[in-house]
């Protein structure tokens, strides 16, 4: 049975957007940390796979981790700012910093401003190229991974403090919770997992630009999570 192209791209397209619903789950859902900017992670993970893969003949693969590790550190940052600022002012320092990506990215040469980066290949193994199907079945090999991790998350002495944190940051730090390592944490994994959506997104899109990483995206992912 050939599945017809439009239901495959849908399918990659939703897998992606469940990536992001479940990587901002962790941030928002399980540590209490308002995220409004998370496309901005998302946008990270596919430029940094997008220039790998163009300029430097990089594999997919190392692509793909490369895109995961420095949207992280740039959450691991992130994490760090919200140990100074609390609830709605960490929410408008997300917004800013979503805001301030795309700019860098619409501004600067090296990311190839209004223009975009075009010509990003598709994921090889043994190869050989994957076609949208094969790109299919490593998405939802993605998602499987993602809601894994998401589990154990959950299920683990690491989500417990996670919630602890959520439910009342005070009365955790005086049971001995280490909040701040927490925080960091949180947003370190969270934003890692929508690096790894982004490479998969600049992978079946070939192109991408500024534009698909706005603050709206930033929304609908904090709707669907």
């Amino acid at each position: 049975m050939v599945i017809p192209a439009y239901y495959i791209t849908l399918a990659i397209i939703t897998g992606i957007y469940i990536i992001l619903a479940l990587s901002l789950n962790i941030i928002t859902g399980f540590a209490g940390q308002p995220n409004m900017g998370h496309a901005a992670f998302f946008g990270i993970g596919a430029y940094t796979h997008a220039i790998l893969t163009t300029r430097f003949d990089v594999s997919f693969w190392l692509a793909a981790l490369a895109a995961a590790v420095v949207a992280g550190a740039v959450g691991a940052l992130l994490g760090l700012i919200s140990l100074r600022v609390r609830e709605d002012f960490l929410a408008i320092t997300t917004i800013g910093i979503n805001f301030v990506v795309v700019s860098v990215f619409l501004y600067h040469p090296f990311f190839g401003q209004a223009f975009g980066i075009g010509g990003i290949p598709m994921p090889s193994l043994f190869g050989r190229v994957l076609d949208k199907s094969g790109l299919l079945v490593l998405v939802l090999l993605a998602v499987l991974l993602v809601v894994w991790i998401s589990r154990r998350v959950e299920g683990s002495w690491f989500g417990l403090a996670l919630e602890s944190l959520r439910e009342d940051e005070q009365a955790a730090e005086a049971v001995g919770v280490d909040t701040r390592r927490f925080k960091v944490m949180a947003f370190t994994l969270g934003t890692s997992l929508a690096g790894l959506a982004g490479a998969l997104y600049a992978s079946f899109m070939s192109f991408i630009s500024p534009g698909d990483f706005a603050f709206s995206l930033s929304i609908t992912i904090l709707c669907m999570a």
